[in-house]
């Protein structure tokens, strides 16, 4: 159990340090980044989350499966499973010009696409903190 505590704080981390990198994008228009970075702390925290339910979650970067995978241990992830699956969408499409027709991500992807991301991120972050205080030891 120990080890999956230390790795869960390791990747909570992670994404709350990825949840200000995205932010910071945003501010600077880079709207593109900010999605992906978004996504990717969605992803960090539900792993964390996982982590503290003695799950090692590290073979997907997809949100919608790794939210399912939550849901069992918390029903409050229910609520987030439509619309934040969305973002999955990103982690290709905001990096890779092949992967939008006839454009390319950083002059596609909108404020609207980098907020709702955002919003995604902090959301499943807020939830993955909620539940992490009754796991983490005082010492950590």
């Amino acid at each position: 159990m120990e080890v999956y505590v230390k790795e869960a704080d390791r990747w909570i981390r992670q994404a709350e340090y990825d949840l200000k990198a995205s932010l910071h994008c945003e501010e600077g228009g880079f709207f593109a980044a900010s999605t992906f970075l978004a996504q990717q702390a969605a992803v960090k925290s539900l792993r964390s989350f996982l982590f503290l339910n003695n799950e090692d979650a590290r073979e997907t970067r997809s949100v919608a499966d790794l939210i399912e995978r939550a849901i069992t241990y918390e029903e409050e992830f229910k609520k987030l499973a439509s619309p934040c699956s969305r973002i999955d969408l990103y982690y290709k499409t905001s990096r890779f010009p092949d992967a939008i027709p006839g454009g390319i991500p950083a002059e596609v992807i909108t404020v609207r696409d980098s907020k709702e991301a955002i919003n995604c991120a902090s959301e499943i972050i807020e939830i993955v903190e909620k539940n992490r205080k009754a796991f983490m030891p005082e010492t950590m």
